[in-house]
C-alpha cells in the first residue's frame, strides 16, 4: 500500500489522502447546515488547492519516501557534507537515509525538512539518494487549516455555480467577476496564502 504524490515523493503506508475537514468539522466551524453532498465536493476541492499551494500533503502525519539522484536541485554539496531539502514541513524524524545504497547515520534533520548529512560519501550525479521520514500535521495541529477550508467552502456555497445574478421579488443582485472568482472553493485569496506560508515547502537552493 503506497501512493506516489504530485510533489515528488511517495507515501509508503497509505494509498489515498483523506480530506482535511469532514462534515462535522464544517458544521462546527460555520454553524451552517448546508447541502452536505455539495459541502463534501467543495471541501475536497479546497483541500487539493491548499495542498498544491503548500507543495506537499500537509495532513496526516505519515511515512514518506523521497527518492532522487545526487544531481537533483534539492540536493547540494557543502564540502564533504550533503544538504537535502525534503519536499515537506513538520518532519518529525528520519528512519533510513542512504546515498548510493550506503546507509548514513551521521545527519541532522530540521522540522522544516532540511537534512544535513555530515561527511557523506561523495557520489556521482546519477547515483541515488533515498530518505524515509515522517512528516505531516497531527489532528491537534489542524484547527487553522480546517477553519480556512470551512471559509473557502462557505464562499463557494454562497453563489451557485455559474450564477452571475439573482432576483427575488423586486430585489436583484449581480455578482461581479472578482466576487465570482473568489467564491470558488479552490480560490486562495492573499490573506489565505499568508496563513499558509508557515506550512509551505521551502524554496530550492
Amino acid at each position: 500500500m503506497s501512493m506516489l504524490t504530485n510533489w515528488g515523493y511517495t507515501l509508503t503506508e497509505i494509498d489515498r489522502l483523506p480530506d482535511m475537514m469532514d462534515i462535522a468539522d464544517y458544521e462546527t466551524y460555520t454553524g451552517r447546515n448546508d447541502d452536505m453532498e455539495r459541502v463534501t465536493v467543495e471541501a475536497s476541492a479546497a483541500c487539493a488547492s491548499i495542498r498544491n499551494f503548500v507543495g506537499w500533503h500537509l495532513y496526516p502525519s505519515a511515512a514518506c519516501r523521497f527518492e532522487s539522484i545526487a544531481s537533483d536541485r534539492r540536493i547540494i554539496w557543502s564540502g564533504p557534507d550533503m544538504v537535502i531539502q525534503l519536499p515537506a514541513r513538520y518532519v518529525t524524524g528520519i528512519s533510513v537515509l542512504t546515498i548510493d545504497g550506503v546507509e548514513q547515520d551521521n545527519f541532522h534533520v530540521d522540522p522544516s525538512g532540511l537534512v544535513h548529512v555530515f561527511n557523506a560519501t561523495r557520489c556521482r550525479r546519477y547515483e541515488s539518494v533515498v530518505v524515509d521520514y515522517m512528516a505531516g500535521l497531527t489532528d491537534e495541529m489542524m484547527a487553522p487549516i480546517k477553519e480556512l477550508i470551512a471559509h473557502r467552502v462557505t464562499h463557494a456555497m454562497a453563489v451557485p455555480a455559474g450564477v452571475t445574478s439573482e432576483a427575488s421579488g423586486g430585489v436583484s443582485v449581480t455578482y461581479n467577476a472578482t466576487w465570482i472568482n473568489n467564491a470558488r472553493a479552490t480560490a486562495l485569496a492573499g490573506d489565505n496564502k499568508e496563513l499558509l506560508i508557515p506550512y509551505k515547502v521551502q524554496g530550492v537552493f
